[in-house]
């Protein structure tokens, strides 16, 4: 997965390894359980052996990043908990959505998503389980994914400004340019599908016989900052019950909405 953040031409020394830092916190960001090795950090981002090296060596002694103990794997730190602790008051929409969510995870049996917006990608931050376990569905809350690589994702770039999309859509498959064929056409497939319907609908795209449907979730100027999505067998999501569903995403989607002015996305 590329940078979301390119340098820019013409960029300070100071500005480009800002960048480049924070490119790595949003890689290390993927992997927490297990960590990256530098190695596999350099060859993700694309950024050369010595400047990873030199940048992940500043943020381990900052507690951004920290070196998974008994190995040679590197993840976020301490201080980067310790500043989204500080930042939770006024960014916890999953908080101020969690009634809706279990309400919809419990009358629809399915598995219900809140993600957010973070620049190219979408991450999940609340995930509610209703009785339908989905062992093969493996989005966890903290999952960071390109926003083509979702129904939640897709259902927030559907929304923006075309040319904006094009530059996400390009940027995205470039990121997943070194896995097969296959998950490119599956990409192109789902975003076409949703164009038509205005909302996120992945139907068996990724994962055999799972799909999923997305709605978005707009500031008060009609900017998509977040999505709510839902996961299930795709013969539970075939007409008419996946209108019937579509219904209660938006009508959900809308309650959160209402609370978005009590924080600052």
């Amino acid at each position: 997965m590329k940078s979301t953040s390119p340098v820019l031409p013409g960029a300070s020394d100071g500005t480009q390894s800002l960048r480049r830092a924070v490119q790595l916190l949003r890689t290390l960001s993927t992997h927490t359980a297990t960590g990256w090795r530098l190695s596999d950090l350099a060859d993700e981002t694309g950024l050369d052996h010595t400047t990873v090296h030199r940048l992940l060596g500043g943020l381990v002694d900052e507690r951004l990043a920290a070196r998974v103990a008994g190995t040679r794997r590197y993840t976020l730190g301490a201080l980067a908990f310790e500043l989204g602790v500080a930042a939770a008051p006024y960014f916890s929409l999953d908080r101020l959505a969690a009634p809706a969510l279990a309400r919809l995870a419990a009358s629809t049996r399915d598995i219900v998503f809140l993600n957010v917006r973070s620049g190219f990608e979408s991450v999940c931050i609340a995930r509610h389980e209703g009785r339908a376990a989905l062992k093969a569905y493996t989005v966890d809350v903290g999952t960071r994914r390109p926003l083509c690589l979702s129904a939640g994702g897709v259902a927030i770039l559907v929304r923006l400004p075309r040319a904006e999309q094009a530059t996400i859509e390009a940027h995205n498959l470039n990121s997943i340019a070194r896995r097969e064929e296959a998950r490119q056409q599956a990409v192109r497939r789902m975003l076409r599908r949703s164009r038509r319907v205005g909302y996120g609908l992945n139907l068996a795209d990724f994962v055999p016989r799972i799909a999923a449907l997305g709605v978005a979730i707009c500031s008060a100027d009609g900017s998509p900052v977040a999505s709510l999505s839902l996961a299930a067998m795709e013969k539970d999501l075939d007409e008419p019950r996946r209108g019937e569903l579509l219904a209660r995403l938006r009508e959900e989607a809308g309650a959160i909405e209402g609370m978005l002015e009590k924080l600052r996305y």
